[in-house]
């Protein structure tokens, strides 16, 4: 059903209190198509969405929802609808939520959940969010190396509800120390009174606790597994990491990345954030480029006010020759912050990523400069310093895009030496230095030419 028409139609229904509509026309809904239609909906209806919903659905909801949109209707929840929400999700899944709780409300709510599950959540919630510890679910199917085939079927078959979705079977030791998998596949096809430690095979990979989201998101790309185990110093396993939540993780930092390319510090919600939280989000950044940019208007007031004055019509190039070096400029930065992002920039192939910009820098620049020079000789034809101004607008252009380039490039790199994330200051440094050098290299040029 569209969007669209699913608004609608709840909405309507709902108006006239018909909420055995809405459940049935929700119950043939994916979860994320319900959290869709959230956005255009007042409280009220959000809550009778819900509460239309079946428990596993509403969880299913919720947890596809903006945080901004999902901490409103926490917020008009109880303590108890809260934890009957939260009994439907993976362990992963509820420290996450209770993590988005006020204290008191986190408190009461914990102390709702049944003994086993406020056990493992307490144990995830120890570790930060944006860790491995922070990801892993502690629902996972274990056996001992000792266990035939057929013992390890009889255990699937007792928790197979405990477990959402499952790959493989992790084989461990008497200590509880992971020494190998088994895929569904190979179990399903050996013999039954084959013992597990005989047809395990050895684990690509692990991760401990504590380790950086964005390092097992690369762990999980590079072996191309769908279950990372996390284990403890010991080698002890305490849970496993999925790809959904490694597909988050990729998502969020990718969203990250972009808003610090943007110069705003976190995402804020357009609706739902406050002007205030905004405001102090993104004011750093403005008022570090409108630094620059006085810096350019004093050295244009005092150094070049008699070439303006001589020729105005050099101000209405200055815009284009910014922007154009701007638009490589960023382009050279977006590269190289993707790159050292992704891995597959190093550091140490800094000389070839700048060689290698910096040709295509000045292929950009000499075309984008040859073209500008003639639309401004053909704009410009009355003016009696006409040829004169199209070689100072092609030469502005070419080391423009040159200066600009070099400045995109060298940035992330210097930033990521220095153990800052390029991400968050190379786009404000390119914007301001593509001002600087585009307006004063042009009105340069000008006072020699003319």
């Amino acid at each position: 059903m569209e969007n669209k028409e699913l608004i609608e139609l709840v909405s309507s229904n709902l108006k006239k209190g018909e909420t055995g509509a809405v459940k049935s026309i929700l119950g043939q809904e994916h979860p994320s198509a319900i959290a869709g239609i959230f956005p255009d909906l007042d409280l009220d209806e959000r809550i009778g969405v819900l509460n239309s919903l079946v428990p596993e659905t509403r969880s299913l909801v919720l947890l596809e929802l903006d945080s901004e949109l999902r901490h409103e209707i926490l917020e008009y929840l109880s303590p108890s609808e809260i934890a009957k929400i939260a009994e439907e999700m993976d362990s992963d899944d509820i420290a996450d939520l209770i993590s988005e709780l006020p204290e008191t409300v986190a408190q009461q709510v914990l102390s709702i959940l049944s003994p086993e599950e406020l056990k493992e959540v307490e144990t995830l919630l120890k570790y930060p969010e944006d860790t491995a510890g922070g990801l892993m679910q502690t629902e996972l199917v274990s056996v001992k190396d000792t266990y035939t085939v057929r013992e390890t079927i009889d255990w699937i078959r007792l928790i197979a509800d405990e477990v959402e979705d499952f790959y493989e079977i992790f084989v461990t030791d008497e200590h509880d120390r992971l020494c190998g998998h088994t895929p569904l596949k190979q179990l399903i096809l050996s013999s039954h009174t084959t013992v597990i430690k005989d047809i395990m095979e050895e684990v690509e990979a692990t991760v401990t606790p504590y380790i950086d989201q964005e390092e097992v998101a690369d762990i999980v790309k590079k072996y191309d597994i769908m279950s990372l185990p996390v284990v403890d110093d010991h080698g002890k396993l305490l849970g496993r990491i999925t790809a959904d939540d490694v597909i988050d993780v990729i998502t969020e930092e990718a969203s990250e990345d972009i808003l610090h390319l943007a110069g705003v510090a976190d995402y804020s919600h357009p609706i739902y954030t406050p002007t205030f939280v905004r405001v102090k989000s993104r004011i750093p950044w403005i008022l570090l480029g409108l630094v620059g940019e006085l810096i350019i208007a004093f050295i244009i007031v005092h150094h070049f006010k008699p070439t303006l004055e001589k020729l105005v019509i050099l101000a209405a190039f200055m815009p284009v020759i910014m922007a154009t070096g701007g638009n490589v400029g960023i382009q050279a930065t977006t590269i190289v912050v993707r790159g050292l992002g992704m891995g597959s920039i190093t550091p140490s192939q800094m000389l070839k990523v700048m060689t290698s910009e910096l040709k295509l820098g000045l292929s950009l620049g000499i075309t984008s400069g040859a073209v500008a020079a003639v639309v401004g000789y053909i704009i410009s034809m009355s003016e009696p310093q006409v040829l004169m101004l199209s070689v100072a607008i092609f030469i502005a252009i070419t080391t423009a895009t040159l200066a600009t380039t070099f400045t995109g490039v060298i940035t992330p790199f210097l930033l990521y030496k220095m153990r800052f994330d390029p991400a968050v200051a190379s786009s404000p440094f390119v914007t301001m230095s593509n001002d600087i050098f585009g307006s004063t290299i042009f009105l340069f040029i000008a006072m020699l030419l003319f």
